[in-house]
């Protein structure tokens, strides 16, 4: 098959042997038109035969520019013409269609390269194409399985244990920086007393939500251990298991597995709240000041050593009492991007401690979205505030 293909490449001239072709005999016509044109100036006698004969070359030349130039217009021009109206076509309308092989001369090979060029081009829009779907097939497996877990970290958050406890007297601003993260809320109750708390586990997304839900587990089984009467040894029981299981694990130390926790007892008959936290403070505030009990200056299973301090505060009626992660006080914003800071979070809570915990949940939220403008979210946010009348 190629052996017949390169025969009939043969028996057809290519447009650059034609064109050499007709210059030599335009070239020779023309040679010689100069010569008898001189001949006739230098000897005005020469014979009519002679004159007669350079007219004739003169049409034959005329002739001969004349059929160059249809040649070019057909082997050339107009070949290049429907070349270029066919391949804009084919761009405009996004076809699969080829170019119109016509013969094998120059245009010919440029015509079969471009289709070449073609083929290779599509299979690599459809290679392409095929990636692509299959990366959309893996986002959205990858989207369902991020979506599951939110609606599974929900499920462990005890919103209805403290409807029932508090009622209206209380709110929670629960806030990940992506679908899931690695704050959390908990709630315990053991006979007339309660349990309450927040916790901000290293990282956010994914990582994070994996390290809640051992965390939570820790707790869980600290206070089945402990009961709730101290906070500070629920901490203490937490960060000496999670250690050894952590341990265990083999868990790289370059990985963040670090938790800030805040838990405060409630001790509603006697008037009395007991406070121990992790990096985490208590604010309590009724309008006119605001005071708080910072937490020990030491996370859940961080490599120092220590203990954790359990805090006596009277619960006083009208008193507003809040917990909260770092993320909402971290969060930057305002015209140079600082964090929003312990001190700029007391004025609010003065501004709104007395009113309703529904309107305090709205102004606190608001006041965080204007003040963080278009800084991006930087990490987890969440706060438990309550109430006791």
């Amino acid at each position: 098959m190629k052996l017949e293909a390169a025969r009939r490449q043969k028996r057809v001239l290519s447009i650059q042997q034609i064109f050499l072709l007709l210059a030599i005999l335009n070239g020779i016509v023309l040679a010689y038109l100069i010569y008898s044109a001189s001949t006739l100036l230098n000897d005005p006698s020469s014979s009519q035969m002679q004159a007669q004969t350079t007219i004739f070359l003169a049409i034959l030349l005329a002739i001969g520019v004349t059929i160059s130039y249809r040649i070019m217009s057909l082997r050339v021009v107009e070949p290049l013409r429907r070349l270029v109206r066919q391949a804009n076509s084919i761009a405009s309308d996004d076809s699969n269609e080829l170019l119109t092989l016509r013969g094998s001369d120059e245009i010919g090979r440029l015509t079969e390269a471009f289709n070449s060029v073609l083929v290779r081009q599509r299979h690599a829009y459809d290679m392409v194409d095929s990636a692509h779907q299959r990366l959309k097939d893996v986002t959205k497996q990858i989207d369902d399985s991020i979506q599951y877990a939110a609606l599974l970290q929900k499920s462990i958050l005890p919103n209805r244990q403290l409807k029932e406890r508090f009622g209206d007297d209380h709110f929670i601003l629960w806030q990940p920086r992506d679908t899931v993260g690695g704050d959390y809320y908990v709630f315990y109750e053991e006979g007339g007393r309660c349990l309450a708390g927040v916790a901000d586990c290293a990282g956010h997304g994914v990582s994070g939500a994996m390290m809640t839900m051992l965390a939570r587990a820790g707790i869980d089984r600290s206070i089945q251990m402990h009961g709730i009467a101290s906070p500070a040894e629920v901490l203490q029981a937490t960060n000496e298991g999670m250690h050894s299981i952590l341990s265990e694990a083999q868990v790289s130390r370059a990985i963040a597995t670090t938790m800030d926790v805040g838990l405060v007892m409630i001790d509603a008959p006697a008037q009395l709240l007991r406070f121990a936290g992790a990096k985490i403070w208590l604010y309590w505030s009724d309008g006119n000041t605001v005071e708080c009990i910072k937490g020990d200056n030491r996370s859940l299973w961080d490599r120092r050593t220590g203990a954790y301090h359990d805090h006596d505060v009277p619960l006083r009626p009208g008193f507003t009492y809040y917990l909260t992660t770092d993320g909402y006080l971290d969060q930057a914003g305002g015209e140079y991007g600082f964090g929003l800071g312990t001190d700029r979070f007391s004025q609010w809570l003065l501004e709104h401690a007395t009113k309703s915990l529904a309107d305090q949940h709205q102004a606190l939220t608001r006041a965080l979205q204007e003040f963080q403008g278009d800084h991006p979210q930087r990490d987890d946010i969440t706060m438990l505030s309550f109430r006791f009348n």
